[in-house]
């Protein structure tokens, strides 16, 4: 029974190399494996996915030549229907990463409408009125004691729409720029982490919006806590932590008063510090009673706690934090979400640092949405860890293999701001 037009389930001894493995009969996070598909290349790769599947997907569009060629007519060599569409051979923009459709998943498909260099203007401009927005919410509410969020409101709907034609420019920028105002530059980065969550999910642009207002402002009940607390890079004292708990409750209060915001946006407020076990605060929901958009936002709040280098401490790769994202699905987070949220921005996120096997270190500037293991980089660094001259752009999915015969890939993601990179002076 074909998941979509390319991709089919086979068992594990039908398997042949060459073939590509895009999705397994249960939860990546449940697996040794990254989030991203496997080439099937020998018989080990055979053996080692028999001790976790009965059967798996794949896709026979990404698969090495010989398969394509041996089972695209009729399919009959694995036994089961030629896809019901043809393919689309002239859309010029990928679309999402195709993935088994969970309980989560919305009908809506996106594509790319635009490319990364084609949406980056609009994004950038679009982002800076963004943190200029959320600085006059701050500076409004500490004079009037309240805010007025018609123009947030409104950027937020912009944001959507750049996320909607393509996420990783607007990915890129939450990366890199910053108002100086950790506050204010988190609210903009979780509401564009949970637009691009929610894109990936196939939601509808009505969920979007909601889900980009809420990332904007669950965390809005801070301004009514000192900056000494909320700022603080540090473990808090008890009562610190305690007084910084309310920010829940103050936030609720804040966009209540407010008027004219939907439930949800208030419910992702109210809900991003609970958890599925119950363990979270400030009412202790179980999963039962958390608003979905919550639980996404759950996510967001506490990848982004991971993600975020503090003085003293050593930064964190992005997949370092993907494990422990995962490690706290299992008793926290909602397991699904979690992985479908690594899928949303990818184990390399954009603006990471990766080494290649050349020994090259470059940034991630765009993903492939089939295959986000293979990204569009810029290579900043030879094998010999020195700068070129003039950074060097390479899509890994379209690159020829090396001089030895062998092709370009990612083996590690480095903490950011390894080797005294700058990755904002190095592209914006």
């Amino acid at each position: 029974m074909p998941i979509t037009n390319s991709i089919f389930k086979v068992s594990i001894q039908d398997l042949k190399f060459g073939m590509y493995v895009s999705q397994l009969d249960r939860p990546w996070l449940d697996t040794p494996y990254s989030i991203q598909g496997i080439m099937i290349q020998s018989l080990k790769d055979i053996e080692e996915l028999g001790q976790y599947c009965k059967f798996v997907y794949v896709d026979i569009l990404k698969c090495e030549v010989h398969i394509i060629k041996k089972y695209t007519p009729g399919l009959s060599g694995l036994g089961i229907a030629h896809p019901t569409n043809s393919v689309n051979r002239n859309i010029s923009h990928e679309p999402r990463t195709v993935t088994n459709k969970t309980p989560f998943h919305g009908n809506q498909i996106y594509i790319d409408t635009h490319t990364f260099e084609e949406e980056l203007p609009a994004a950038s401009k679009i982002h800076n009125i963004m943190l200029d927005v959320v600085k006059e919410l701050g500076s409004n509410y500490e004079r009037y004691k309240t805010i007025e969020l018609d123009d947030a409101r409104n950027m937020a709907y912009a944001m959507r729409e750049s996320i909607v034609r393509n996420p990783d420019a607007m990915l890129l920028l939450a990366k890199l720029k910053s108002s100086g105002n950790d506050l204010y530059d988190n609210a903009v980065h979780s509401s564009i982490l949970l637009l691009a969550f929610g894109r990936h999910l196939g939601l509808p642009r009505d969920e979007l919006s909601m889900l980009g207002l809420g990332g904007l402002l669950m965390d809005i009940g801070k301004l009514q806590i000192s900056s000494g607390i909320t700022s603080k890079k540090g473990l808090l004292k008890g009562d610190e932590y305690c007084l910084l708990k309310k920010h829940v409750t103050f936030s609720e209060e804040i966009i209540e008063q407010s008027g004219d915001i939907p439930q949800a946006v208030l419910e992702i407020a109210a809900q991003h510090h609970e958890r599925e076990d119950g363990s979270g605060y400030p009412r202790g929901l179980n999963a039962s009673q958390l608003n979905t958009y919550a639980r996404m936002a759950a996510i967001v709040d506490y990848y982004l706690e991971l993600a975020t280098s503090h003085p003293g401490l050593p930064s964190t790769s992005a997949f370092r934090v993907f494990n422990q994202l995962k490690e706290t699905s299992r008793y926290g987070l909602n397991a699904t979400l979690v992985e479908q949220f690594a899928h949303s921005i990818g184990v390399f996120p954009v603006g990471s640092l990766v080494e290649l096997n050349s020994g090259e270190v470059a940034i991630v500037l765009t993903h492939s949405r089939s295959s986000r293991s293979l990204p569009t980089i810029m290579v900043v660094l030879d094998a010999h860890k020195r700068p070129y001259e003039v950074p060097e752009k390479r899509d890994l999915k379209q690159l020829n293999p090396g001089s030895d015969g062998i092709p370009y890939t990612i083996v590690r993601d480095l903490p950011f701001g390894a080797y005294g990179i700058d990755v904002e002076n190095n592209y914006l």
